[in-house]
Parts: C-alpha cells; structure tokens; sequence
C-alpha cells in the first residue's frame, strides 16, 4: 500500500471538487490540469492528431502503448487510445493524471517511466477509482447536499406535524377537565381535594366517562357534572 499515493488521489479528488470520478469529470480536471486530450488510434488518424504524432515523432509510442503524456513547450498533452472500451479509457485516463500529480512528467517525456514511477501511478489510479467507503459517502453527501438538507426539514415538519397530531388526539380523547385516582370512584374538578396533588390522579377520559363506572364527586360536583 501507497500511503503516499492514496493520500494524492483523495487530494486530488477534493481539490478538483468532483461528486463522481468518470471519464468526463477526469477530462475536465486535466483541462484544469493544463492538459489536453488526444484521442488517437493505431490505424488512420485525422489529419490534426496525425500531424502531432508526426511532428513530435510519437508513431512508435502510437502503435506500442494505450496511453501517454507528451509534454514540451506549451504542449502538454495526453494521448489516449480511442479504440479502448469506456472502462479501459478511464483507467488510462486515472493513470496518466496520477504521474501528472505525483509529478512524474519531465519536459518531451512520452513514456520511459521508471519502475517506482508507474508503481505510483498505478496506486494513485487504485485510490483514485476505488476510493475508501467514507470518502465515497462524503462524495455522495457532498452531491446531494441540497437534496439532503430538503429532506430533513421535511423531515423535522413531519415529525412536529405528527406530534401536533397526537397532541390534538390526546386532547380530544379527554372529558371536560374532569379527574380521577387508580383507586377512586368518582371524577372530580381539578382543585379538589380528594385528587389535588394526588400522585395516582389523572384527567378523565371521554371512555371513561361513557363507561358509566365513574360518578361525580358529591363535595365538587354537588349538582352533578357541570
């Protein structure tokens, strides 16, 4: 393991601010990089690829490699076979951009990297693609963020609307301000003595109270229930 290497790959990823590590946000971080992709085949090339191959004289890179950088002067490129499937053109892509990062490239340098070199690289490319699962959760927050948080305080107004609700059925399924004791008989008002500031006393329910098996209390309800 690559300490160094994985440690450049995640960098690499928060720096240059991508959600999702494909082909199409690797292509833009080599832009950013300074860097511009040539799609090349070993057959016939169109005639602007074909004149860079010539002029810089790449044939041979061309037709032994899948992928390389070619830096000198204001050209910095990386050339990547065009042939490859969508899988094998990232992983050139990941590779290449690992010996940009890891600062492999020398001035005209095609390929001829060392063996520590492409080592490197090739961890760098590892991390890169198959980041460890707490990065790629961060990533993922990161991308949804706005989703996320909307989600949330839906959430939070379900959980206050849900507890309006009970409230509000709770209420409801009381009778009047009428209590009551775990041993008593009777239903009383609030501040009466046989249940004010009784620990077992608590309010009468509508079920309760159409039970029939409460009365009203003689010395706070003389009249009955009012």
């Amino acid at each position: 393991m690559n300490l160094e290497a994985k440690k450049k790959a995640l960098s690499f990823v928060k720096t240059e601010k991508i959600s999702c590590v494909n082909y199409a946000s690797l292509s833009a971080a080599a832009q950013n990089l300074g860097y511009t992709i040539i799609d090349y085949t070993r057959g016939i090339n169109n005639e602007n690829v074909a004149t860079l191959i010539s002029e810089f004289r790449l044939e041979e890179l061309v037709k032994q490699t899948n992928g390389f950088i070619f830096s000198s002067g204001d050209y910095r490129l990386i050339f990547i076979n065009k042939d490859l499937s969508g899988r094998e053109r990232l992983i050139v892509l990941a590779h290449e951009i690992g010996h940009i990062v890891c600062k492999h490239i020398h001035s005209g340098q095609g390929t001829g990297f060392n063996v520590q070199d492409e080592y490197e690289a090739n961890e760098f490319t590892h991390y890169l693609l198959n980041p460890p699962f707490s990065e790629r959760m961060k990533t993922w927050a990161a991308k949804h963020k706005k989703a996320l948080i909307s989600f949330f305080i839906a959430l939070v107004l379900a959980a206050g609307s849900i507890s309006a609700a009970f409230t509000i059925k709770k209420q409801n399924s009381y009778y009047g301000e009428y209590y009551i004791t775990s041993t008593g008989a009777k239903y009383h008002k609030k501040d009466c003595v046989f249940v004010k500031n009784k620990d077992n006393a608590r309010r009468l329910t509508k079920e309760e109270f159409d039970s029939g098996a409460y009365a009203p209390c003689e010395m706070c309800l003389p009249d009955g229930r009012q």
